[in-house]
Order: structure tokens, then sequence, then C-alpha cells
């Protein structure tokens, strides 16, 4: 199995319409882990992304293409070894023989620990996938404002104009009465266009969102899982 269909099966579950969905797990507490840090792992990627635009999660499905982009440049980026993606795959793995999730946990950790992963690197691998998340953001950020400005902001210039040409010519009514209401209906198209535009690359915009915070949550929550757990 390639390296980017595994990521898909540790991360993403078809659900019956074929969409996108997190894995689900058991959600039992070891009442005997050791209590949280004052600052959980969770928390500090929050830190790490909190500079990043539109960074509340989104509620919509996330848009499959999204998901395929975020998991192939994990994919391009993966750690040589035993890192934190193969101890999330053994933690899933060991689900189809241990229901208690603290119990996966612990004995995945046991297994990789034995390979020579410690919890430094389990972190430190983690948050090497926080980041390049991070940069896929970035670049996406960037190109969604750049095509937002190519769709509606010459539009919306272009509605200023004719506004500002409406103004002018309202104040000789009986002279322009019959180009003012030629530009009205102008207008009201440029609007139309406008409207149909911010529909279109919000709606990508969510697709994204839904799809990052998707995976990244799924880290956060492997992070605490891993403090409370391991």
């Amino acid at each position: 199995m390639s390296m980017f269909k595994k990521l898909k099966n540790i991360f993403v579950v078809e659900d019956d319409t074929g969409t996108a969905s997190s894995p689900k797990g058991n959600a039992q507490v070891d009442k005997n882990a050791p209590p949280e840090s004052s600052e959980s792992p969770s928390l500090k990627i929050d830190k790490m992304t909190a500079s990043l635009k539109g960074t509340k999660a989104s509620k919509s499905k996330p848009d499959s293409k999204f998901v395929d982009l975020l998991l192939r440049a994990i994919e391009e980026n993966n750690i040589e070894g035993f890192d934190y993606l193969e101890f999330k795959q053994s933690v899933q793995s060991l689900s189809k023989i241990e229901s208690d999730e603290a119990k996966r946990y612990k004995n995945a950790f046991a297994m990789a620990s034995a390979l020579g992963l410690t919890k430094n690197k389990l972190f430190s691998s983690a948050k090497h996938y926080v980041s390049v998340l991070d940069k896929e953001e970035k670049k996406f950020s960037e190109a969604f404002n750049s095509q937002k400005d190519k769709q509606v902001s010459n539009r919306e210039a272009k509605s200023n104009q004719l506004q500002q040409s409406i103004n002018d010519k309202e104040a000789k009514i009986d002279q322009l009465k019959a180009e003012i209401e030629k530009e009205k209906k102008q207008l009201g198209s440029v609007e139309a266009d406008i409207a149909k535009a911010l529909a279109k690359v919000e709606a990508t915009k969510e697709g994204f969102y839904s799809a990052y915070h998707m995976v990244l949550q799924q880290i956060k929550d492997d992070l605490d899982k891993i403090t409370s757990y391991v």
C-alpha cells in the first residue's frame, strides 16, 4: 500500500455518502493517566497556528480534493523512520483487537519505544506535520486572496464607478434620465456577478479550512491523548 493510501486510511474514513470525515474512536478516558501539564500539546499547536487567517473550524464538510492536497503534502514531507504517522497507524490497527482507547495508545507507544521512538520525537514529529499543514494553508491563503482580488475587486471598482456616474447624472434627471436607467441596469448586473463570485470563492475557502481543521484537530487530539495515556 502506498504511503498516501496509508495516510488516507489513518486520517480519513469514507462515510455512506462517500464524504471524507475523521476516523472515529472510543472516547474512554484512563482514570490512572497522569494529569495534563498546564499547557497541553494541542494548546501549543493552537499557538503555532494562531496567526493564520480563517483559523476557525468550519461547519461544512471537508472538501475531498483539499484533504488529498493536505495529505499529499504530509506524504512529501514524511520523516523517515518510526514517528507520529506510524504511531497513529499503530493505534488505529490496535482498534481491531483492543476496544479500550487508553490501552491502544499505551500499547502502541510500548511497541514504538522498542523501535526507538521517544515522547520527544513523537511530539516533535507531530509538530513537524502541523508546520507542513501551516505552509499549505499559507499557500492557499495567498492563492485565495489573489483569486478573490481577480474575481471580485475589479467588479467592485466597476460598481463604484457606475454608482458615481449614476449620482452625477441624477442631478440632471431631465436630460439624462434615459442614460441613468441604462446604467442602473448595468449596476444590478455587476452586483449580481459580485455576489456569485463571492459565493464561489467563499465556498472554496470553506472546503479548504474544513479539510485543514479536520486533519489538524486529529493531530491535536492524538497529542492530548498521548499526554493522558502514555
